[in-house]
């Protein structure tokens, strides 16, 4: 079993094509970013493809909430630094910072993971052996992760949402870090032009397996804030919040 490691740093370059028509990074792209690194993470303790293969198991993001102090700008290098959190009741805690060139703190993320047996379709509460003692015993660090209740009659049916071809990923469903593309494309122009995104917050409940759709709808319970729900069958796959600061 390769050594422990219970940080892990990596480098990334905000792509031209990461970027907004402002220049900005988009939402996804910061959300891709750390799910590479906690992927190289994984990989570098031991947690690869084949023992997840080996054991019928895989990590599956239950919610996350993202913190944004400054938007990095396209051409920008950013040092990702993560640190992830032994299992505590089925759950891996996860916090990814995001920091600039000159070691400034633009993002933080906190991210909440569950392993799931994949031919038994549940969240595993004891892990087996191969995954114990990963990771560090605690990060006492936490953003607030809670979202709000709003009644689905309270929202405003945006339509139907198809997870395609360019929105999955090898699991053959919807990636997480799509759902992030598909709210930000459900706010208005003008609030891009003249606010920035300061937290994001969603909550994973269902997968929305390839080809399948989900209902898409939303709230603005406050000036600043958009609630998004969206519906698969009857029930919720999934909620998020946008909260925006003006410029």
């Amino acid at each position: 079993m390769p050594e422990k490691q219970t940080t892990y740093t990596e480098k990334f370059t905000v792509y031209r094509t990461d970027g907004d028509h402002l220049g900005n990074v988009k939402l996804g792209a910061l959300l891709r970013y750390a799910q590479q690194v906690a992927t190289a993470h994984a990989e570098a303790v031991g947690l690869d493809d084949a023992l997840y293969r080996k054991t019928h198991t895989a990590y599956v993001l239950a919610k996350l909430a993202l913190h944004i102090e400054r938007l990095p700008r396209v051409d920008e290098e950013l040092t990702l630094l993560t640190q992830p959190e032994n299992c505590k009741r089925a759950v891996n805690k996860r916090i990814t910072h995001f920091y600039d060139a000159s070691g400034a703190e633009a993002a933080v993320m906190d991210s909440r993971w569950v392993l799931i047996d994949t031919e038994k379709r549940i969240i595993l509460r004891k892990h087996p052996e191969q995954f114990n003692d990963q990771w560090a015993a605690d990060v006492p660090f936490e953003l607030p992760i809670k979202l709000p209740r709003i009644a689905p009659e309270d929202c405003e049916v945006l339509g139907e949402q198809q997870a395609v071809y360019s929105r999955c990923d090898m699991n053959g469903h919807l990636n997480n870090t799509r759902y992030a593309d598909i709210v930000c494309d459900a706010v208005p122009w003008e609030v891009w032009d003249t606010a920035q995104i300061r937290d994001f917050t969603i909550s994973y409940h269902r997968e929305v397996p390839r080809g399948e759709c989900f209902t898409l709808r939303r709230a603005r319970p406050a000036e600043d804030t958009f609630y998004f729900d969206g519906e698969r069958e009857g029930k919720s796959a999934f909620e998020a919040q946008l909260i925006f600061k003006h410029l």
